[in-house]
């Protein structure tokens, strides 16, 4: 039997963790001088209000070592090998901590992947995971189909201002390409795991048009992601919606972690071809 370990950026609730057999790391963030752990995605209340009057002085801190190996630790002892799959390690140390966890354990039950990823996107690769084990896959077979995963899911975004997309220091060359046209709303997507600018959008309507273009006609799982249930995110569902009549849309909360390192009225949509 196969459980699944990954990080609190993935938009699980609690029921489909129950359900599916996945263990959630937390990441931490810190606001007004005091401490929080990332929940699963229905379980974070009052974040909102959190970061909001926090403004820029809101942080956050990865999953450790520690917490992964405890996590790796319980689930060994109950009779379980271990996948664990986390966001793109272009965008959080998480990954090493993970690879620092299954090193000092030292099992062969464990394996641990880089996502490439994160958001709705790791989501998807999480519940594609869990198809294939359950389908009777090893896992060392499974942790190499889970390394091509981030070819069929993938999240694009966008956001109001790059003020907290400087300040996550994750940016790389874009920094400097966005720099002169910040009355206009930037679009990025992931790819390879590095946030890679994509367009410009005049409004909030532009971004949803250019949100909902990025997605493939042939996506067959959707997720819509914003900060707060803000109205915009409604309008990206129903666009989404008149695209896609016959896919099931997703509509999950950001977080706390990812709304701080790419602000508060970011939104997102993730899809995957599987």
């Amino acid at each position: 039997m196969i459980a699944i370990v990954t990080d609190s950026t993935a938009p699980i609730t609690q029921k489909e963790a129950e359900q599916y057999g996945i263990c959630v790391v937390p990441h931490s963030y810190m606001t007004n001088g005091i401490a929080y752990l990332e929940n699963y995605t229905d379980k974070n209340e009052n974040y909102t209000r959190r970061l909001l009057a926090a403004g820029t002085s809101a942080s956050t801190g990865q999953s450790t070592a520690a917490a992964f190996a405890t996590a790796f630790r319980q689930l060994l002892t109950q009779g379980y090998e271990v996948l664990c799959i986390v966001i793109s390690s272009r965008l959080s140390g998480a990954w090493s901590s993970a690879v620092t966890a299954a090193r000092e354990i030292g099992s062969a039950k464990i394996a641990v992947v880089d996502s490439h990823a994160t958001a709705g996107a790791l989501y998807f690769q999480i519940r594609m995971a869990r198809e294939l084990a359950d389908s009777g896959c090893p896992l060392n077979e499974l942790a190499d189909h889970c390394k091509s995963f981030d070819n069929i899911a993938k999240v694009a975004f966008s956001v109001e201002n790059m003020g907290a997309l400087r300040r996550s220091r994750r940016l790389g060359f874009i920094n400097q390409s966005v720099n002169t046209i910040l009355n206009r709303r930037p679009v990025f997507c992931l790819e390879g795991g590095s946030i890679v600018s994509k367009n410009l959008a005049r409004g909030r309507g532009e971004r949803v048009r250019m949100l909902s273009a990025l997605v493939p006609k042939n996506a067959k799982r959707l997720m819509v992601q914003g900060f707060g249930n803000a109205p915009i995110e409604s309008s990206l569902m129903r666009m989404l919606q008149r695209q896609f009549p016959e896919v099931e849309i997703l509509h999950r909360e950001l977080g706390p972690v990812l709304s701080i390192h790419i602000g508060a009225q970011a939104l997102a949509v993730s899809w995957c071809l599987d």
